[in-house]
């Protein structure tokens, strides 16, 4: 096994060149930080002193975890498109265009966020059920669910909540 020292001189020498490499190939730049951060970690595991490696196998690494990245988006945008799908059916006839600006609004939201939203509506979990899935707490759930409702709701054309209706029964 290489020593701590010999890895973070790897680290310290490939670090932005694996960064840049993955940012020119994923369009977010925290996925892209995530990724960098995935790599280094599968090295410092895999690291072994009879086989020494550099950047080409860093890079090799990058590539793999892209290609991961693809697919777990892939199968993600499926998996909304079959909810938005479900939704529109489920919406009423008279109101398609609204359904189509709550649904754009949605799809503009952070993942995490509409992760919440759908966990909360779609699955029906209470925000302490919400907060195990996503690991966060019940709290930060319930900030994030208000804010999102108060960005939602002007596209449905409703005026501002009291208090109750802010508050969720399924606490």
């Amino acid at each position: 096994m290489i020593n701590e020292s010999d890895f973070v001189a790897l680290f310290r020498e490939h670090h932005n060149a694996v960064l840049r490499f993955i940012e020119r190939r994923v369009s977010d730049r925290e996925a892209a930080a995530d990724l960098t951060m995935d790599c280094f970690e599968i090295a410092w595991r895999k690291r072994d002193p009879r086989d020494p490696f550099g950047l080409p196998w860093l890079y090799r690494t990058a590539r793999n975890l892209i290609a991961n990245e693809y697919r777990r988006r892939d199968r993600e945008g499926a998996l909304w498109t079959h909810i938005e799908d479900h939704v529109r059916t489920l919406s009423s006839e008279a109101e398609p265009a609204m359904t189509e600006r709550l649904l754009d609004a949605i799809r503009e939201l952070p993942e995490r966020e509409r992760e919440i939203l759908w966990l909360t509506y779609w699955e029906e979990l209470s925000a302490a059920e919400v907060a195990v899935v996503i690991g966060t707490s019940e709290g930060a759930v319930w900030t994030r669910l208000n804010r999102l409702r108060s960005r939602l709701r002007p596209l449905l054309g409703r005026a501002a909540p009291t208090g109750e209706e802010v508050r969720d029964d399924r606490r």
